[in-house]
């Protein structure tokens, strides 16, 4: 989003910020549809229509989305390509869940201003869907939480940070491990928070907590 930008570079490395209105209820193939293995479409495979759902940020609504089957994947997988829909402001997820680049930068916004969990977010949006009339409720946190992560992992993510002493890479970083929190439910024997400590971890003795 514009307000998450640094400068001039960011704006030809991202392109213009798509915001359309309303959305199609049918998303087409285009140029950029390729499978989630990463193979491109094959123009001579059937071109097929199958339902999916639009999460918009303030409700969401069935659609149809137009793919082709993945000829690199096994065909029991039934894997198929999909478009990418980055041109109408749009993120697809799987060929059935898809997203508005709003409802995503919203959770952007919150989390830069004021530190939302996940579950907050959903729960609030949720609200607001049931408000605006919504015809479907919104995501599960978990589902939510999957997408949010997908689509950063697209993104050109860079930032200007940089310390007087340290440099661009600090040796030391502190975490808030709040908003990025995982639920006790899924701890594991090696799943740990940042702060844990045990005989092998190191020992900076220049280090001193904040008084």
């Amino acid at each position: 989003p514009p307000w998450a930008r640094i400068g001039p570079e960011d704006d030809a490395l991202a392109g213009k910020y798509t915001h359309v209105r309303p959305l199609p209820s049918l998303l087409k193939l285009d140029d950029a549809a390729r499978c989630r293995c990463g193979a491109d479409v094959d123009p001579s495979a059937p071109l097929e229509e199958v339902e999916c759902t639009v999460y918009d940020h303030d409700c969401a609504f069935p659609a149809r989305i137009q793919a082709r089957r993945c000829t690199e994947c096994p065909r029991k997988s039934r894997m198929a390509a999909g478009p990418d829909l980055g041109g109408v402001g749009l993120f697809n997820l799987n060929n059935s869940t898809v997203l508005s680049h709003a409802l995503l930068n919203k959770y952007d916004a919150q989390l830069s201003a004021g530190e939302t969990p996940f579950h907050a977010f959903c729960t609030a949006v949720d609200r607001e869907y049931q408000m605006y009339g919504s015809r479907l409720p919104f995501l599960h946190p978990d589902r939510f939480r999957t997408a949010w992560f997908s689509f950063m992992a697209v993104q050109e993510c860079r930032d200007g940070y940089t310390c007087k002493a340290c440099g661009t890479v600090p040796e030391v970083v502190l975490v808030d491990g709040v908003t990025v929190g995982y639920p006790k439910r899924r701890k594991t024997g090696s799943l740990r928070p940042p702060t844990h400590t045990c005989k092998s971890s190191s020992v900076r003795r220049d280090v001193r907590p904040a008084k």
